[in-house]
């Protein structure tokens, strides 16, 4: 799909010091996405992930233990020191090498003994293998995965609330300007009316009426700028500035999108969507917890073998000449014959495994829905545009019109009033249709995964079969 806005492909950095100016959509975007503080506190979690795979990952780094001990018994000094180098292995493997130095007490006949030693455990049935091991290090980077897609759901809803409150802020700006040329209106209809009120040629009650017009347009004008107050204050907050900073809005052209039939938006949403993407990635974890719980119900034995290269002797330099040999083999481990609650924990994780997958349904059906709304929404909005503007030339030409001819003493002040609010709420309407087509069209590409470009790696995978 190409690329619609150019904030999409390469953003340009922001400018340091927020000043008064006057911005045009992308740069906002741009400013958003470098400043707001919410997408800065979910960065912060995106390395708080990549720190827990690291962490994980040390699980298999090379140890260096160091050893040693010293015990005094009447008047005896023994004491002993050493150091061991150890690795873990994915498939549960340990190795260990290692040197010591004993001192006995002096009473024995060889005090001095030195020895090398090679240590190697692997654990059998139930902790063998890269499922059990590597679990640590899988949940770590699926954690990461989650955090990386908060981050990028983040970012895209970020840029929709910008868009939002920009398309606002223009509104309001557009429709302070209407509301001065209405006030300025109606001022000259109630300063006519009044006179032919004194002339008798009308009524008190059309001199009421057009005043109370005249009173319910400052009414909105002072309504309308509030509504533009908090609007550039909450466009300010997303932009990462200070509350005070004033931003201008520079007008925006309409997103003009080529909207796809809606069976190829659901299926463009589902290949894209990071909230499905999550929700194939918890069941996956789910089948992989049902696999370890199933491994438990196996025995616990761990398979130990050994050497030691040593000497023993009556010095220490005679101690390390390392001319005797020990083999060691064996096996250790233990079972619970009452596996009633690890046969539990196996009937548990199924259950989780099914609502994981059903969480799947309902997410891809609830994609299917929002997607189906959001194509139907931005068709809509389009529509109310095009109807908004008819409406807003017709009632244009109604209001000058009825104004002419009570000017030429033709018309009653009522055709005037009422042809003036048909024109205020036809503009009013214009403007809402112009914004609801910018936001309609941004959230539709929110809806469909397309907004932004996500990394391939966050995008949901195929789903494998259920077992």
């Amino acid at each position: 799909m190409p690329l619609l806005f150019p904030w999409m492909a390469h953003p340009s950095p922001p400018p340091s010091v927020p000043e008064p100016q006057t911005v045009n959509l992308d740069e906002a975007i741009c400013t958003a996405l470098a400043h707001n503080r919410r997408l800065t506190h979910a960065a912060l979690g995106v390395e708080r992930g990549k720190l827990g795979v690291a962490s994980a990952r040390q699980e298999f780094d090379i140890s260096l233990i160091p050893g040693g001990g010293i015990n005094t018994t009447d008047g005896e000094t023994n004491w002993r020191y050493g150091m061991k180098a150890g690795r873990k292995f994915a498939w549960g493997s340990e190795l260990g090498i290692g040197f010591e130095t004993i001192r006995y007490p002096a009473f024995l006949d060889e005090p001095w003994r030195s020895a090398v030693k090679v240590d190697v455990r692997q654990p059998l049935f139930r902790n063998s293998g890269r499922l059990i091991h590597e679990e640590p290090l899988t949940a770590a980077g699926e954690q990461l995965a989650a955090e990386r897609r908060h981050w990028e759901l983040q970012k895209a809803d970020l840029i929709v609330d910008v868009a939002r409150q920009f398309e606002t802020i223009l509104r309001l700006m557009k429709q302070a300007d209407c509301d001065e040329r209405t006030l300025a209106r109606t001022e000259r209809l109630l300063e006519l009316t009044r006179a032919r009120e004194q002339q008798g040629r009308v009524s008190r009650v059309d001199t009421l009426r057009v005043e109370l017009q005249f009173g319910q347009t400052q009414s909105r004008r002072e309504s309308n700028q509030d509504a533009l107050f908090a609007a550039r204050r909450n466009l300010a907050e997303l932009l990462g500035y200070p509350p005070e900073t004033e931003l201008s809005p520079a007008p925006s052209p309409l997103p003009d999108l080529e909207v796809p039939p809606m069976d190829a938006a659901v299926q463009t949403a589902l290949s894209n969507r990071l909230d499905y993407a999550q929700a194939i990635q918890d069941y996956h974890a789910a089948r992989r917890g049902a696999r370890i719980a199933r491994r438990r119900l196996q025995p616990d034995i761990t398979l130990v073998a050994g050497n030691q290269q040593y000497g023993q002797s009556t010095g220490f330099r005679e101690s390390t000449e390392l001319d005797r040999n020990l083999w060691t083999i064996g096996l250790a481990g233990q079972i619970d014959l009452n596996q009633r609650r690890d046969r539990t924990a196996v009937k548990v994780s199924e259950v989780d495994v099914q609502a994981a997958r059903e969480t799947i349904a309902i997410r891809a059906q609830s994609i299917a829905r929002e997607v189906q709304q959001g194509v139907s929404s931005y068709r809509q909005a389009r529509n109310e545009l095009v109807i908004a503007g008819r409406n807003y030339a017709a009632a244009d030409a109604r209001s000058e019109l009825a104004r002419r001819l009570f000017e030429a003493g033709r018309g009653d002040s009522f055709s005037v009033t009422d042809a003036e609010n048909a024109f205020s709420q036809s503009e009013s309407s214009l403007l809402s249709a112009r914004a609801d087509v910018c936001v309609a069209g941004f959230n539709l590409l929110r809806l469909m995964g397309t907004l932004t470009e996500f990394p391939l790696e966050l995008k949901p995978v195929p789903l494998e079969p259920a077992p």
